[in-house]
């Protein structure tokens, strides 16, 4: 049996970083202090950024602490931070995975295994981006079904990539309560009811036991209350190594979003949703536009402290509380500048790449545009350029009327509906069980335009067609008022639904209606999107990740606006806290919110689908060109043809141009990039150096 002492370090949540950044000081100084008496094990959360903002304050301890890790009696990596799955890119988590490992490998030694203790669910993909970062093994919590009753399963991508997994069916604080063990005995005695309670699940004669829990430091006097046989206090990498993965272990492919044994927490995508947009915005502002221009751009230096920093901050934003909203409303401010800091810094880079581009082109002054996807689009080249006249985008009438309560756009019948939401900012719950959505009090249609207004709350939506654009744009401004609601585009599905597509990262997946629940939470029939679902004939586009839910097979959902004001509750959805139970007044969005999305009646699915997501989402970036240079007015800065592959990111990478495509068809594809044939199996996704 393995005690693992543990601490699970948010780095911001119920109070903000520089409250529990004073707290980490205080607890790492004596856990040095501990390990260099003798202290057996301590595991680092898997994360390196605890560590990191430690040694920000304390830089004269940098040796202690690689001197523990190099003994094996601290453990790092292999994140930076303990990212939320669903709310951040493919690419965050690659790149969350490289800046980790190398982190941790600085200080001494990597932990070889995909630690993800407190996720709310888990991304169908890890199991692939682990084994491309070498690791051939995962430890999970949440999201993990029912029909998974061992305590270690083969955990399968889509393309067939698989890690063995190690289930912590009782979560990560299974031995929380052995520090309150006073004696020989007692310890004994706490430690037979956790293997106790661990024996249904077993696959053999192993089982490890988590002692720590939240901000917790170590137990000093453990190893010497602890003389059970058979009982050793080590790390998750001895736990591991070595360990036989037999045959007849359970096999689940895809991802984990179940509620079986463990709160799924699956409203955090609705909370503060301003923040899921941008975040979906400057992800694609540094893996399309910065990145790539800086690679390919003709004599451009690449910025590397820059756009370094920019992926830190987008991974400190990245950890599960902060990502999800879920935390203290100062919080949600340090967010909020930390995506304006990464913003301001993608967007010097991408604006000086063009103006350096723009100079070394032919001829007289004009308007340089940049297409930053894989595609001609608008006269553009594939990943190149154009230099030109300004060009204003053509829109095409589309016809919106009044139909009593909803409205006709383009042919779909959509709707407006608000209702009461007296849950928390991790899960939605009715105020009555039977409580019906409100319509507007009152809706006015004035040309493209439709007013929508309820006591407390008015919204202001824009309907337009660009020229050549299959999908119906909708741009709004919701003005709030009052508190503890939740706000819903419905549109009426052509056809009846009796599952969606959506996006994740890497995947467009299958989902059924409703998830699964238990009696700790209530089934949930709503999902996380990225970018795109579809559902009975329609899609949505968004720019970053919304919820939606398909509701009763014949109508899809997404949640505009979900007002609350406290981070955790009791109530019927979720009978149990999942948190303190802090006030939140931030988070009842009280003011005006912004939205953007598209309807796509009859949708294409695979590439066609994400293809016409990058016409919504990714605008033909410009910047003037004074010419008098020697590239040609038109050009592209890279040579691809990637048949149905998606483009993920092009960078500078170990001195050499790397870029990431992937296969969102269930067939095999081959791509070509520059003058690489690359042959993609169903759902790969590769990385091409240069």
């Amino acid at each position: 049996m393995w005690l693992v002492p543990h601490t699970h370090w948010d780095r911001e949540w119920y109070e903000p970083f520089a409250v529990f950044s004073q707290r980490l000081v205080a607890m790492m100084d004596a856990l040095l202090d501990l390990g260099a008496a003798g202290f057996p094990h301590f595991h680092l959360d898997g994360q390196t950024a605890m560590i990191d903002d430690y040694l920000e304050r304390r830089p004269e301890r940098a040796e202690d602490l690689a001197a523990l890790v190099r003994s094996g009696r601290l453990s790092a990596g292999p994140w930076v931070t303990q990212m939320d799955e669903f709310l951040t890119s493919g690419e965050s988590h690659i790149r969350n995975l490289e800046m980790g490992l190398a982190r941790a490998e600085q200080l001494g030694g990597a932990l070889r295994l995909g630690y993800m203790p407190d996720q709310f669910g888990h991304i169908g993909q890890m199991p692939q981006l682990l084994r491309m970062a070498g690791l051939e093994r995962a430890m999970v919590w949440r999201g993990v079904p029912a029909s998974i009753e061992r305590s270690s399963f083969r955990w399968r991508s889509p393309d067939g990539s698989e890690v063995v997994t190690e289930y912590l069916p009782h979560g990560y604080s299974n031995g929380s309560s052995f520090e309150q063990t006073d004696d020989e005995a007692s310890l004994a005695a706490a430690i037979a009811a956790s293997v106790d309670a661990l024996r249904p699940f077993s696959i053999d004669d192993r089982a490890v036991v988590m002692v720590g829990y939240d901000h917790a430091g170590p137990d000093a006097t453990l190893p010497d209350r602890l003389h059970e046989p058979g009982v050793r206090i080590a790390g998750l990498a001895s736990y591991v190594e070595g360990r036989d993965a037999p045959d007849y272990l359970p096999v689940w492919t895809g991802e984990l979003r179940s509620s079986a044994r463990a709160h799924l927490l699956p409203n955090v995508y609705s909370a503060r949703v301003h923040q899921k947009r941008e975040r979906g915005r400057v992800e694609a502002l540094v893996e399309r536009y910065a990145e790539p221009l800086a690679a390919l751009v003709p004599g451009f230096g690449w910025p590397q402290e820059e756009l370094r920093r920019a992926w830190t901050l987008l991974l400190w934003n990245g950890a599960h509380d902060s990502a999800c909203g879920c935390s203290h409303d100062q919080v949600a401010i340090d967010v909020d500048g930390r995506f304006l800091e990464a913003r301001a810094i993608c967007g010097d880079v991408v604006e000086r790449a063009l103006i350096s581009l723009g100079s070394r082109v032919q001829g007289g002054p004009g308007v340089l545009r940049f297409n930053p996807s894989p595609f001609e689009r608008e006269g553009v080249p594939a990943l190149g350029y154009s230099v030109g006249a300004v060009r204003e985008p053509a829109v095409r009438t589309v016809e919106v009327a009044e139909h009593g309560d909803a409205i006709s756009i383009g042919g779909l019948q959509v709707r407006l509906l608000d209702e009461p939401d007296v849950g928390d900012l991790y899960n939605f719950c009715y105020a009555q069980p039977d409580q019906v959505p409100s319509p507007p009090a009152s809706m006015e249609v004035r040309g493209h335009e439709v007013v929508a207004t309820w006591d407390g709350l008015h919204v202001l939506a824009r309907v337009t067609r660009r020229d050549g654009e299959p999908f119906i744009r909708l741009d709004g401004v919701i003005r709030n008022d009052r508190p503890d609601h939740r706000l819903r585009l419905v549109v009426t599905l052509p056809s009846a639904a009796t599952r969606s597509l959506a996006g994740a990262p890497f995947e467009l997946v299958s989902r059924p209606l409703i998830g699964e629940g238990s009696g700790l939470e209530a089934a949930s029939a709503t999902w996380p999107a990225r970018q795109v679902v579809v559902a009975g004939g329609v899609a949505v586009l968004h720019d970053g990740v919304f919820e939606y839910e398909v509701v009763d097979g014949d109508a899809l959902a997404i949640t505009l606006l979900r007002c609350v004001g406290r981070i955790s509750g009791s109530f019927a959805t979720r009978p149990w806290d999942a948190g303190p139970r802090t006030p939140t007044p931030g988070a009842q969005m009280i003011g005006e919110t912004s939205f953007s999305l598209a309807l796509w009646p009859r949708p294409p699915t695979g590439a066609a689908l994400l293809e016409g997501w990058e016409r919504f989402a990714l605008p033909i970036a410009e910047a003037p060109a004074p010419g008098g240079g020697e590239l040609p007015r038109t050009g592209s800065l890279l040579s691809l043809d990637l048949g149905t592959a998606l483009l993920s990111n092009v960078r500078r990478h170990d001195d050499r141009t790397k870029v990431r495509v992937w296969n969102a068809e269930r067939g095999n594809v081959t791509a070509r990039i520059a003058s690489v044939s690359v042959d993609l199996g169903a759902a790969e996704i590769r990385t091409v150096a240069l």
